[in-house]
């Protein structure tokens, strides 16, 4: 990260952080959004044909990381070391097997437990027209939260505040999906804010916890038919869930199930360790010295 200046530990200093850091979120964050907002549902629109599906994914994939590549080049002045093909094959690869492993799990051991059943089958051409727009979905929420967010509070206040702070944001902003409510927003922010963070922490790039991100989003919707954060989905198998809502997640879907934020929370630590181990856990501005 460099070489920091001695900063004084004041309270005075710390709500300077603070406001300095939050302007530059949302500086970011109006250089980013709205001209996604206009340009991915304009692609949406414009390349409608099912056909086509594929082609209008990676038009919305360059958007994305185009507009994200310019804010980072032309406003922070640096290159977006966060976008490096370094390594990239290893994360998607390890990420996309993390986040399908880990479903499944969640899917056994609902399914030992009487709460999960397969009714048919709809064929494997489900999962191959949803995984675009999975894919499009889950690299712009990792730019959005991890590199954007989580990314420009470290650098302030040091990765353990920003890791929960940024989980906090993403869990809440949670709460507007079918079924959510305290309780689903609170197993978001748990099992995919500590664990994403988690996994942008180690890498320092977006590869690793899209991957992850896309993994668990596929397998959870496109293949096991189970409601992604309030938004049901018809995958490969039919299925049916019954049990309460703790076990099942409810109308929210199993992310809100306790067995989903066990788990996930449980690989986070793993991560996280692996994070302290390599030296990535950055300290907080006031505490780091020259």
């Amino acid at each position: 990260m460099g070489q920091y200046a001695l900063i004084s530990q004041s309270s005075g200093t710390r709500t300077w952080l603070m406001g300095r850091t939050v302007l530059r979120i949302v500086l970011a964050l109006c250089c980013v959004v709205p001209p996604l907002m206009l340009l991915v549902p304009a692609v949406g629109r414009l390349v409608a044909d099912p056909a086509w599906l594929l082609l209008a994914a990676l038009v919305k994939l360059g958007l994305i990381v185009g507009v994200y590549a310019a804010y980072v080049t032309w406003v922070e002045k640096r290159s977006p070391g966060e976008l490096s093909w370094r390594g990239a094959g290893r994360e998607w690869c390890a990420g996309l097997a993390l986040g399908v492993c880990l479903f499944a799990v969640v899917v056994g051991v609902l399914a030992a437990a009487g709460a999960y059943r397969i009714t048919g089958s709809s064929g494997w051409r489900v999962v191959a027209v949803a995984l675009p727009g999975l894919l499009v979905g889950a690299l712009y929420e990792e730019l959005i939260f991890r590199a954007l967010v989580f990314r420009l509070l470290e650098e302030s206040f040091g990765s353990w505040l920003a890791l929960g702070s940024s989980a906090l944001v993403f869990g809440l902003l949670h709460l507007g999906s079918e079924g959510a409510g305290p309780v689903g927003a609170l197993a978001i922010a748990i099992e995919a804010g500590l664990l994403l963070g988690a996994a942008f922490m180690l890498t320092r790039r977006v590869w690793l916890c899209t991957a992850i991100h896309l993994g668990w989003n596929a397998a959870q919707g496109a293949v096991f038919s189970a409601a992604v954060s309030g938004h049901a989905h018809k995958g490969m198998f039919r299925a049916a869930f019954s049990g309460p809502d703790w076990l099942t997640g409810g109308a929210f879907g199993p992310e809100a199930s306790v067995v989903a934020v066990l788990l996930c929370a449980g690989c986070a630590l793993l991560v996280l360790r692996r994070c302290v181990a390599a030296g990535r856990v950055v300290p907080p501005r006031w505490r780091r010295t020259s």
